[in-house]
C-alpha cells in the first residue's frame, strides 16, 4: 500500500481531500496545498486538482446565480425611472432554490468521489483530465 510522506495511506488522504471538499473548503485547500507541494504520488495530487476544480466549478456556479439577481435589481431600478409603483422580483425565491440545488449537487459528488478515492478510483472527466495532462506534466 503506497503511503505519504506523513506515513497516512494515499487513498485516505484522497477522500479526505474531497470529505475537507464537502465540509469546509479552508481545511480541503490547505490539504491540498500540502500534497501539491510536497507529496510524489501523481494519483494523489491529481485528486487535489480535481477537488480544488469542483469546489472552484460550483462556487462559480454559485456566483453565476447570483448575477440572477443582480440583473433583476439592475432593472428594477430602470423600470422605475418611468413608473414609481412598478416593482420587479426573481418569481418563487428561483436564486435561493438554485443555490441550495448547488450546493446540494456539489456535496454529494464530492461525497461520491471521495468513496471512489478510497479504493483509489475515480470518475472520468475528458476534459478535466486533459487540462490535468496539460498542466501537471513534469516536463519543463
Amino acid at each position: 500500500m503506497l503511503k505519504t510522506k506523513l506515513g497516512i495511506s494515499i487513498a485516505l488522504v484522497g477522500a479526505a481531500l474531497y470529505f475537507l471538499g464537502a465540509l469546509s473548503f479552508i481545511p480541503a485547500v490547505l490539504l491540498a496545498g500540502y500534497v501539491l507541494i510536497a507529496e510524489e504520488n501523481e494519483w494523489v495530487k491529481r485528486q487535489a486538482a480535481r477537488m480544488i476544480g469542483v469546489v472552484l466549478l460550483f462556487g462559480l456556479l454559485s456566483i453565476a446565480v447570483g448575477w440572477i439577481d443582480d440583473a433583476v435589481s439592475i432593472l428594477n431600478v430602470i423600470v422605475r425611472w418611468f413608473n414609481d409603483e412598478v416593482y420587479l422580483t426573481v418569481p418563487a425565491n428561483l436564486t435561493s432554490l438554485c443555490h441550495y440545488i448547488i450546493s446540494l449537487a456539489e456535496e454529494i459528488l464530492l461525497l461520491v468521489m471521495g468513496f471512489m478515492a478510497l479504493g483509489m478510483k475515480s470518475i472520468k472527466f475528458p476534459f478535466v483530465d486533459k487540462l490535468l495532462d496539460k498542466f501537471m506534466a513534469n516536463e519543463q
